[in-house]
């Protein structure tokens, strides 16, 4: 049983300001430091909590900022971690073959009331929907699991991501490890109960697959997303899509593996080198 799980930062307890990468200061240099032990302990954490509920393989995308964010040598051995930018496609290798997806140190979405460090994206974005319906980065990743009928199981981060996310998919398992009081502020567990919860929570999150439903979308897909600013210029529109207005701009296709490829440009013929030669990814002992 494989499993595919995106982490952020913004919703790992402890973390309650904005990354700054340009900032080279000693004080700025050891928060980072920090922070992205912390997301790795979580990250243990979490694949305990599945090998516990029976999954034998976690793979992790390491999805904030430059896809360099988790401390990767205190992370479980057996463990498979694709970080770095630019990638090839968006939640490059997830299929069919995955049990089930999840999310861990998670915001919501742009403007959400409470929502610790939420955002879509980028500062600039108002928000993002998918045939009408309002979606965060993880809701986004989430409708893209159901095209390969991958149900969203388990989120782990912010109370108001998590919120989202049961609404969005019911029945999957949430671990709220924080709560927010504004956009920067707000009540956190220590990093200690964090871990204790997130495995509590992997380990049920396991249980539910079979009992979640994929996040499926019955034909065509049209993807909205609305800017702050004025971004789009209707006389030179983007190569793909039509604009509404100068914030506006909107894409059709035919799945979501379609919107993605015109969203970001990427090459539809592509497959990761492990789908056709699989021994470039197994262990040392021979085992997956």
């Amino acid at each position: 049983m494989k499993l595919y799980v995106v982490t952020d930062l913004e919703g790992v307890a402890g973390v309650y300001q904005w990354e700054s990468r340009e900032d080279v200061s000693r004080e700025n240099t050891e928060r980072r430091t920090r922070q992205r032990r912390w997301l790795a302990e979580e990250v243990n954490a979490m694949v305990m909590g599945f090998r516990a509920g029976g999954a034998k393989e976690v793979w992790i995308n390491d999805g904030h900022g430059a896809g360099y964010t988790i401390g990767i040598e205190r992370v479980e051995p057996g463990v498979h971690i694709e970080h770095g930018v630019p990638r090839p496609q968006y939640c490059t290798g997830l299929d069919s073959s995955f049990a089930a997806m999840g999310s861990l140190g998670t915001h919501a979405m742009a403007l959400t009331p409470c929502g610790w460090l939420a955002h879509t994206m980028g500062g600039g974005i108002r928000s993002y929907s998918i045939n009408g319906i309002k979606v965060g980065e993880t809701g986004y990743q989430a409708f893209l699991a159901g095209y390969f009928g991958v149900p969203f199981v388990f989120c782990a981060g912010d109370l108001a991501a998590c919120r989202e996310m049961e609404e969005l998919c019911p029945g999957c398992v949430t671990v709220p490890v924080k709560v927010g009081l504004g956009l920067t502020s707000g009540l956190t567990v220590t990093p200690a109960r964090a871990r204790q919860m997130i495995r509590e929570g992997a380990e049920e999150a396991v249980r539910r697959i079979g009992q979640v439903q994929p996040l499926r979308i019955e034909g065509t897909v049209v993807f909205r997303q609305e800017w702050k600013e004025p971004q789009f210029d209707p006389e030179r529109p983007p190569r793909h899509g039509r604009v509404i207005d100068s914030h506006t701009h909107e894409i059709e296709a035919e799945n979501m593996v379609d919107f993605m490829n015109k969203m970001y440009g990427f090459d539809p013929d592509y497959r990761p080198l492990w789908v056709d030669h699989p021994e470039v990814i197994r262990h040392p002992t021979g085992s997956d």
